[in-house]
């Protein structure tokens, strides 16, 4: 069951989307379980569990739509955005919150299930590479790609991501394993790093934004050929440094992390 949001403080065009989503639920045979709210810092008050999709009105009576989405962002990546409003001069802002669709109002039944199926096509793709994680008395998606690396200090597991750090409970062992499938390497016993966000390695330590990060002996032999076969290429000697030769499919193509060769032979 996908869970859908509504922000939206007028009670007319609030109960038109809730009818236009349990039609669409209805036509497509998908289920839907919706929250409405009246205004954002209630819908931020009661986000415990991750909405899917949340349709937000861009003027509230408290906060504005964009800033509600823009605190959103930081405890959930992941949800689908998609603004619904007469205020089309704001669309741009849009972008700065990464919103997946906007719709002007009065808002028909076609232009919603264009809307709708653009942020369900958004969220099945997202839902295939997010790690679930909870922090304090909630729970946030976090995009994998979004992860910079994991650290560990006693029981505690800190998440480094483009948004800010997030702390959760739990053990190394336990999120090495839920992120294997992807391109995270434990350099240490105490860091799990993304390798897509490794900016530069060094004799004994890899650099993720501007962090650099320890590599202990035991790992630097393994780190090295995992990460030349992530890179898809190995390594070719470049004058004073030895640089990571990158194919055309990398995410990475166009870095280069240069590794001291005095150091690193």
């Amino acid at each position: 069951m996908l869970r859908i949001a509504i922000v939206e403080n007028e009670r007319s065009e609030a109960e038109l989307l809730l009818s236009y989503i349990e039609r669409y639920g209805k036509e497509s045979g998908v289920a839907f379980e919706i929250k409405t709210y009246e205004d954002g810092s209630l819908f931020l008050l009661n986000y415990k569990q991750p909405f899917d999709v949340v349709f937000m009105d861009i003027k509230l009576t408290d906060i504005d739509g964009v800033e509600t989405a823009r605190r959103l962002r930081v405890i959930d990546q992941n949800a689908a955005i998609v603004f619904v409003t007469n205020m089309a001069q704001y669309a741009i802002k849009g972008y700065e919150v990464d919103a997946c669709d906007f719709a002007i109002k009065p808002l028909t039944y076609g232009d919603f299930s264009l809307k709708m199926r653009k942020a369900l096509k958004k969220v099945k793709r997202g839902a295939e590479r997010v790690i679930t994680v909870k922090v304090s008395d909630y729970i946030v998606n976090i995009p994998v790609s979004n992860i910079y690396y994991v650290e560990v200090i006693k029981h505690e597991l800190i998440y480094h991501t483009v948004s800010g750090t997030l702390t959760s409970r739990g053990t190394m062992r336990e999120i090495e394993k839920d992120l294997a499938r992807y391109a995270f390497f434990r350099v240490h016993h105490s860091f799990l790093v993304n390798m897509e966000h490794v900016r530069a390695i060094r004799s004994g330590s890899v650099v993720i934004n501007g962090a650099e990060i320890k590599i202990s002996r035991a790992k630097k032999a393994e780190f090295m050929d995992a990460f030349a076969k992530y890179a898809g290429g190995g390594y070719v000697d470049d004058g004073p440094y030895r640089v990571r030769r990158v194919s055309l499919y990398s995410r990475i193509a166009l870095r280069r992390v240069h590794i001291p060769a005095a150091r690193c032979a």
